[in-house]
């Protein structure tokens, strides 16, 4: 399914985001991009069920000559094709995040990652020979499930049959629900509401949350347990600069800091009273960690 048609950015849109916008390719996908600046490759990567839009604090907030600032649109979501549900797959996002990152010239880069951006983030980069030589961690899972464990009330509640589809698919969860998910009051404007639904309003186009929501494991069966563990060994090698700014009233993620941090023990964390959204609520301190990592503005 190729959507571009209905991947054009409207004007409104447009103006709040004055950086450059240009689709690539993936594997027979359009992916929508957004930069800002030149100098050493830093990529941004959101999760579910947002897109590049996340990162529009952040990236209003950086003005160094010293970095290039990208942020892709996961397939699905914001301005990249969306396809069928049946389409996604963190095998599949792993392969589309590593066409994106061989479009970088440089070997090493940086990542921003959040939610569902941290594993595939992690995964695509590894999978396309990238070094890593910076980590920005905000309220993710870079880590595999053990025996035992027990799923996220929401990542439960995507697997109900009718259920899911009706709550996802008609209502719109969670972007419906954004504000339920804050933990700093008045973080969300009216327009920034508008404008993190506007890309999945339409039905046809919506599958993406529901999608990501059942790509997490509700099993040690589940298909993206390979990934997650490679992804998990590969970070517990990892001994790079990192930092991990979290979002201590997060409902769905707040119990994998420790673990989170177990994982990075040369990272400091922040802790901030936003909810699973950092970017939009605490937007200064992930500014201040990413020109502490990588080095900018000195």
């Amino acid at each position: 399914m190729n959507n571009q048609s209905n991947n054009i950015i409207p004007g409104w849109i447009l103006r709040r985001l004055p950086y450059n916008h240009h689709n690539i390719d993936v594997n027979g996908k359009n992916m929508h991009v957004m930069e800002k600046g030149k100098g050493k490759p830093i990529v941004l990567v959101h999760g579910n069920p947002m897109w590049g839009y996340l990162y529009k604090k952040v990236l209003d907030q950086i003005n160094s000559d010293e970095a290039r600032l990208i942020v892709p649109d996961l397939i699905g979501f914001g301005f990249s094709d969306k396809i069928k549900i049946s389409e996604h797959s963190l095998e599949a996002h792993t392969e589309w995040m590593a066409s994106f990152f061989k479009t970088i010239k440089e070997e090493s880069i940086g990542l921003v990652i959040h939610d569902w951006g941290g594993m595939i983030g992690v995964a695509g980069a590894i999978r396309a020979g990238k070094k890593i030589d910076g980590l920005v961690i905000m309220n993710t899972s870079v880590t595999a499930p053990k025996d035992g464990f027990t799923p996220t009330w929401f990542h439960s509640l995507s697997q109900l049959p009718v259920i899911s589809d009706l709550l996802f698919r008609v209502f719109n969860f969670p972007l419906s629900v954004l504000k339920k998910f804050e933990g700093i009051p008045g973080s969300y404007s009216k327009e920034d509401l508008k404008i993190y639904k506007y890309p999945l309003r339409k039905f046809k186009d919506n599958v993406g949350p529901l999608a990501l929501a059942r790509m997490v494991p509700n099993n040690m069966e589940h298909p993206s347990v390979p990934i997650e563990k490679e992804v998990e060994e590969f970070l517990k090698s990892y001994k790079g600069p990192a930092e991990i700014i979290w979002g201590v009233n997060d409902q769905v993620m707040w119990k994998l800091r420790r673990r989170t941090e177990r994982l990075f023990p040369q990272a400091k964390t922040f802790k901030t009273n936003a909810g699973h959204f950092v970017q939009q609520e605490s937007s200064e301190k992930v500014v201040e960690s990413i020109k502490k990592i990588f080095k900018l503005d000195k």
